[in-house]
């Protein structure tokens, strides 16, 4: 009998599927698109699907492909499948075959196609043994590389090439590059082009050569248009384009270069893969017909982002009727700018046809249009912004005239001519994309509007809103998650300070925020100086900053000691780093030696101005000096000035360590460890999450650079400041009990109760402003070095046209090149309107809107136009709304001067610096009489021996080195225990009280380590894989395939081995519970994995453990107090009595259950803190 998607729910214990949900899983073997809404639960829907093609026999779970663009997601729809799979195994012989025909079945797939397994087998007994092949879809191309790029004469095993070995051998091209750039871009610009201009060809399967052909036609077919009267040849902005497109023309031969260069070094990036694949997949047919017979169902999810190349490498393997199916929302494509489209999922149904005795016919779509997500006011608000891509033409140039510019795409690479030419040709299927529906239940929800004077006023109003709504976890409330939606990383700083100061836990996300962190400013800033002298920004940043903290008066006589050094030297400056000529300077010809002595007169003006500060730093004057105008420094100043060179000194002496060991000792110099560590209302590790996360930035850089030199890494932190989105790395999973702040483009496939989006301004959000006379303009392709234009790109179809070959004489030319910017901003509008929609429905409950009147323009600017939509239709409340200002205003942000005391003080301008002095004063009181580990005298409490008045670095640090040795080998002295303390502490306490005491005078923190990671991956796994039983879709973070924690081999392992421990099968009463309990004067605090029913009425605390179990019986038994402490919070958290409640460890790798015969009591654990702590 055919089991039906509802039946199969019923036996796995899940909630029925919808109807709509119904027809998409049960649909026949072959070609379908579905478009899935915002929430609509596509990633439940596509396992189930899954699972039901196996269940039936239909297919064996090894034939069963599915791609999708992270490992997260890939990680998260494997494991529903498998987990579907295994529970399915386990209860179909108590539920199977007896039964009769299936009530309320569809109609399933012809049983003997030729799609399915062999006629006659029953595949089904091993449900729970064979795995689907979940990927990326760089995986998948990457696997085809290394099975068949022999077949191109392609080396296999060619080594990946990530962004930091791509800048720096970009970079290394550049530098060396003999030739005439013929642009006066900075080199790190022209770097970016190439590699922008390597990425989109490689996304569009063009060859440089091919391009720099069609490049030289568009410049001829402009050139050749008639001239207009009496003006000859082109008009001014027509040139302006002419010439841009020279300049890509010949950066297209650095490309080769740099193509020719990866070749040499046998490397290749992402977008060679995928190229690389397409070729196979269109050239090679026995790749397609292997992967044809090794899959028999492909599924392809978050297909609206989909790039050129990767569409046409699809296509061509599984497009000839193979059953594929397709999920996407063309509302959520926003990655036009790295080359998806939402066009390519309109495309589907033409590139992947159902093939009929009647011929080829466009595949059925489907449509998930209930959102389980949105509270209906939100709904609301998000299908109105909308309403606008639904209504919209399915080609935005099939309004202007055909032919022209656009005709160059014939002169594209017999490579990609074909299918190319084919999907141009052909009318794409319009594919209607419904409104969402709200779910049964659904909440009214909220959506509020405020549009402020300032941007400042502005963000204290988000600030107000997210404290009103947001709460952390509580044991019976349940907590509130809250996220900040910015367009730009640029917003970030003004909100998180007005966040900050409402006392709300902050955390930023993506790279970009963290380059703007203050720790992360001033550790960037001092390996700068250290790197490079020169680098008197970056030392003014440390000189003015809390550590040194200079006022303008110092920083006056330390200028005045600097030009006193200089008169007394004398002589040229010394050269700035890297600028030595080359080996037959271009000054070496008469003709230019007085332009050459012209610069040389200013770029060395320059040095000696940046290098004076740096020697006067190196070489401070003695107490007491005073200038010829009087100037002099004060003795506070002359003694942080003293430290602070002596600590750039030491840095520059180790820069010969690894990047991840500088980092970590710039930060040790600098005590940004402690200062973040002091900050309140945060926990330790938190407060120095900035610093880890730059520390891993570090980490990867190291491994993929060929030689990761400090310089390399700071130019590579320059193009992540400057690029918006170019290194953009997402950091670990957010933390729920802080606020994030984070771009709308890393929040896609991510979801809170609250969400407040910001910037809702005309020509912010939109960036493409839409106020103006003539409406939105933009030049796109028109200009921009790393640009690639419209008619060369695969879906230029789908783009605007400059109808060239219509236009009767040069002014015509222009009047259409204008009409070419208009269509250019609307469709830039259509993106952004994207962009807003997917912003909105990041939130379940409450939404804010939010916008001002003044930026840093002289006009004040308008609501953006989603903003003024949805007020317009009613949809939003304004309480918090601003009148425009008079047209003679001015901006209340650049017409009063800002004013800030110098020297900043450290504590903000609040009461802190008072709290702080005097919780110092009750921390000394605690100390001499309160609780403390008393294993010894403090040998530390003797008057230290004083200092010579201005030692030598190597004094110091041999005075230091041996004050550590003493330390390390007297008895440790008394020290205060955390009035918190975690479980895993209360077990290092019990193991070795006087190694504990040590740690906590003076924490170190651990390097990061696979095995850490390992282990933390695998408890959100697990803590997964027991609660993913919503229908509500949980994506995750877009562009992310190089996430830290890597699902490799070993992790791999341990969900294998976790499937085959009897906890796997069972259903937990509670997974990942924090629990707080008092014992002996102390909070412990645990953090309890899982808990299960026991069949006497108890339970089973259980703590996962990814290491090996301990060897012998004394470790065995300290470890045991981990479960003791988890047993006594459950029991007090729960109600239950203690003798009720037992605890084990689950040794996953090794398949060991460990269930201690005795533990400790309540008594017990007081004794062991008491005993520890007298």
């Amino acid at each position: 009998m055919t089991l039906s998607a509802v039946r199969i729910a019923e036996l796995l214990g899940r909630a029925a599927p919808t109807a709509d949900q119904v027809e998409i899983i049960e649909s026949p073997l072959s070609p379908l698109l579905v478009v899935a809404g915002a929430g609509s639960g596509k990633t439940e829907t596509m396992a189930a699907r899954v699972v039901w093609l196996i269940a039936n026999g239909l297919v064996v779970p090894e034939q069963v492909l599915g791609l999708t663009f992270t490992r997260k997601a890939a990680g998260e729809l494997g494991d529903r499948i498998r987990l579907r799979l295994r529970r399915l195994a386990a209860v179909r012989p108590a539920h199977g075959s007896q039964q009769g025909p299936d009530r309320g079945s569809h109609q399933g797939p012809d049983r003997g196609s030729n799609q399915g397994p062999d006629r006659g087998s029953d595949r089904r007994p091993g449900l729970d043994l064979a795995r689907p092949t979940v990927a990326t879809y760089n995986s998948y191309a990457a696997s085809l590389v290394t099975d068949h790029a022999l077949r191109l004469g392609i080396e296999p095993t060619s080594r990946l090439l990530r962004e930091a070995g791509q800048w720096q051998l970009a970079t290394e091209v550049v530098e060396t590059w003999a030739g005439d750039l013929a642009t006066d871009a900075a080199t790190s610009s022209i770097v970016q082009a190439v590699l922008s201009l390597s990425g989109a060809l490689a996304e569009h399967l063009l060859e440089p050569d091919a391009a720099s052909t069609q490049i030289e036609a568009m410049i001829e077919e402009l050139l050749a248009v008639p001239d207009a009267g009496a003006k000859k040849g082109p008009y001014a902005a027509t040139g302006k384009v002419i010439r841009s497109l020279a300049e890509r023309g010949r950066l297209l031969e650095l490309v080769i270069a740099y193509r020719r260069r990866k070749r040499d070094a046998d490397v290749i990036d992402f977008g060679d893969q995928v190229s690389i694949a397409a070729r196979l997949a269109r050239e090679v047919e026995a790749v397609g017909q292997t992967e044809r017979d090794r899959f028999r169902v492909v599924l392809l999810d978050e297909y609206q982002d989909t790039s050129h190349a990767q569409l046409e490498l699809l296509s061509a393997l599984f497009g000839g009727g193979h059953p594929v199916t397709a999920v996407g929302d063309p509302h959520q494509s926003i990655y036009g700018w790295r080359g998806a489209s939402a066009g390519g999922l309109e495309r589907f149904p033409d590139r992947f046809p159902v093939l009929t005795v009647d011929g080829p016919q466009p595949a059925p779509v489907r449509f998930l249009a209930t959102s389980w997500r949105n509270d209906r006011a939100i709904l609301a608000a998000a299908n109105l912004v909308a309403a606008p891509l639904r209504a919209r033409a399915v080609e935005p140039a099939a309004s202007m005239a055909a032919g022209s510019i656009a005709a160059a795409s014939s002169l594209v690479a017999a490579s990609s001519a074909a299918s190319s030419a084919a999907a141009a040709e052909s009318a794409p299927t319009r594919v209607q994309v419904p409104q969402l529906e709200a779910r049964p239940g659904a909440g009214p929800g909220a959506v509020y509007g405020v549009y402020a004077i300032t941007i400042e006023l502005e963000a204290a109003a988000v600030a107000r809103f997210v404290k009103d709504h947001w709460r952390p976890n509580h044991a019976t409330s349940g907590r509130v998650t809250a996220a900040v939606l910015c367009r730009k990383r640029s917003q970030f700083a003004a909100l998180e300070t007005a966040l900050r100061a409402a006392g709300l836990p902050v955390e930023v996300v993506g790279l970009g925020g963290l380059l703007q962190t203050p720790e992360v400013v001033d550790l960037v800033a001092a390996l700068r100086v250290a790197h490079d002298p020169s680098r008197g920004d970056a030392l003014i940043r440390l000189l003015t900053g809390a550590r040194t903290r200079l006022g303008i008066a110092d920083l006056h006589a330390l200028a005045a000691w600097a030009g006193e050094l200089a008169d007394s030297r004398g002589g040229p400056p010394r050269p700035v780093r890297g600028s030595a000529p080359a080996a037959e300077p271009e000054s070496a010809k008469p003709e230019s030696a007085e332009r050459d002595r012209v610069d040389r007169d200013l770029v060395e003006g320059d040095v000696v101005d940046e290098r004076s500060i740096v020697d006067a730093l190196d070489d401070l004057p003695r107490r007491g000096w005073r200038s010829r105008t009087g100037r002099h420094l004060t003795d506070a100043a002359h003694g942080r000035l003293v430290d602070l060179a002596d600590l750039l000194r030491t840095l520059r002496s180790h820069t010969y360590l690894s990047l991840s060991e500088l980092v970590g000792e710039a930060e040790r110099l600098l005590g940004l460890d402690i200062e973040v560590a002091s900050r309140p209302g945060v926990s330790p590790g938190r407060a120095r999450a900035h610093l880890d996360a730059f520390r891993d930035v570090a980490v990867q850089f190291s491994d993929g650079a060929d030689t990761p030199t400090l310089g390399a890494f700071l130019a590579w932190l320059d193009a992540a400041a400057s690029e918006e989105r170019g290194l953009e790395r997402p950091l670990a999973e957010p933390d729920p009990d802080a606020v994030q702040l984070i771009t709308v483009h890393a929040a896609k496939g991510l979801e809170w109760d609250v969400v407040a989006v910001p910037g809702l301004t005309d020509g912010v959000l939109p960036s493409t402003a839409t106020s103006g006379k003539h409406g939105p303009r933009e030049s796109g392709w028109l200009g921009g070095l790393g640009t690639l234009p419209y008619p060369l790109r695969g879906d230029a179809a789908e783009l605007p046209v400059w109808a060239v070959a219509d236009a009767v004489d040069q002014k015509d030319l222009d009047v259409r090149r204008e009409q070419l910017r208009s269509a250019i901003g609307a469709h830039q509008v259509a993106e952004e309107r994207r962009l807003a929609y997917v912003a909105f429905t990041r939130a379940r409950r409450a939404l804010l809107l939010s916008g001002s009147w003044w930026l840093d323009r002289q006009d004040p600017q308008p609501p953006s136009l989603f903003l003024a939509e949805l007020v317009d239709a009613g949809l939003v409340r304004t309480d918090g709304w601003a009148d425009r200002p008079d047209d003679d205003a001015a901006n209340p942000r650049t017409a009063e001067p800002v004013t800030q005391g110098w020297p900043t003080d450290p504590f903000g301008p609040g009461d802190r610096r008072a709290h702080v002095t005097a919780a110092a004063a009750a921390v000394d009181a605690e100390l001499a009489a309160g609780r403390t580990v008393a294993v010894g005298p403090d040998p530390t409490s003797a008057p230290p021996t004083p200092a010579p008045p201005t030692p030598s670095p190597l004094t110091r640090t041999a005075t230091l080195l041996l004050e550590e040795r003493a330390r390390v080998a007297a008895p440790a002295g008394g020290v205060e225990l955390p009035a918190h303390l975690s479980a895993s502490a209360v077990v290092r306490l019990a193991a070795d009280p006087q190694a504990f005491a040590h740690a906590l005078r003076r924490p170190v923190p651990l390097e990061p380590s696979v095995q850490a990671r390992r282990g933390t991956a695998f408890h959100a796994w697990v803590e997964q894989y027991y609660g993913s039983a919503s229908l509500v879709d949980v994506e995750s973070l877009p562009g992310a395939d190089d996430d830290s924690v890597a699902v490799d081999g070993s992790l791999a392992d341990l969900r294998a081995a976790f499937l085959a421990t009897p906890w796997a099968g069972r259903t937990p009463v509670a997974v990942e519970v924090d629990i707080e309990t008092p014992v002996a004067g102390y909070v412990l605090r645990c953090r309890i994995d899982a808990v299960f029913s026991a069949p006497d009425g108890g339970v089973v605390v259980v703590d996962w453990k990814t290491g090996r179990p301990p060897l012998d019986e004394a470790a065995a038994r300290t470890r045991e107090v981990q479960l003791a402490v988890y047993r006594l919070a459950w029991s007090r958290w729960s109600g239950l009595p203690l003798a009720r409640v037992d605890a084990a460890f689950c040794y996953v790798g090794a398949g060991l259950t460990v269930t201690p015969e005795r533990l400790l009591d309540e008594a017990g654990i007081e004794a062991l803190l008491r005993d520890a702590t007298t």
